[in-house]
């Protein structure tokens, strides 16, 4: 946790109102790409986003400096992102090709290859590579262990080759 991150976090702890308005606009970006990733819409990431900022505000005061804040955060997220996809939340429909740039048509590409991923999957690669986390740290943020972590990883990777590939 770098220095400005560690002394608005003393900041919130001590009570301080503004600086919890601070530790979100610190945090925000990194949250909602990791939260991307795996919900793949954005009004279920700003839900999420919502839902966990909440959660973290409700702790403020619990909140240890020493401890690295943006993985508790992306842990609550992660954990209310879940709660949202068990709910049988619909799969979106693929992207539409019409006048679209090539950096649209691209990221439609991904989007659908993430698409035919499983939903933990998805965190996984997005967490190790989208927000260059360790796999301890991927660990410590799913609480699954680091020999399923790693899987994840090789199935993501080989299931997103597979799809762009041959698009199956």
């Amino acid at each position: 946790m770098d220095d400005e991150l560690r002394t608005v976090v003393t900041r919130v702890h001590s009570g301080e109102e503004t600086a919890f308005d601070e530790l979100y606009h610190l945090t925000v970006r990194q949250l909602y790409r990791t939260l991307y990733t795996y919900l793949l819409t954005r009004e279920d990431v700003e839900d999420v986003v919502q839902e966990a900022y909440l959660k973290l505000y409700q702790v403020r005061r619990r909140l240890d400096n020493t401890r690295s804040v943006p993985v508790y955060l992306r842990t609550i997220a992660i954990n209310c992102a879940k709660r949202k996809l068990r709910r049988n939340h619909p799969v979106r429909a693929p992207v539409e090709e019409d006048d679209v740039s090539d950096v649209e048509l691209v990221k439609g590409v991904v989007r659908e290859a993430l698409q035919q991923i499983s939903p933990a999957d998805r965190l996984v690669m997005g967490l190790f590579y989208g927000d260059q986390a360790s796999i301890q740290d991927i660990c410590r943020m799913t609480g699954e262990k680091e020999g399923t972590v790693k899987s994840r990883l090789s199935r993501a990777r080989e299931r997103l080759r597979e799809v762009i590939d041959h698009g199956t």
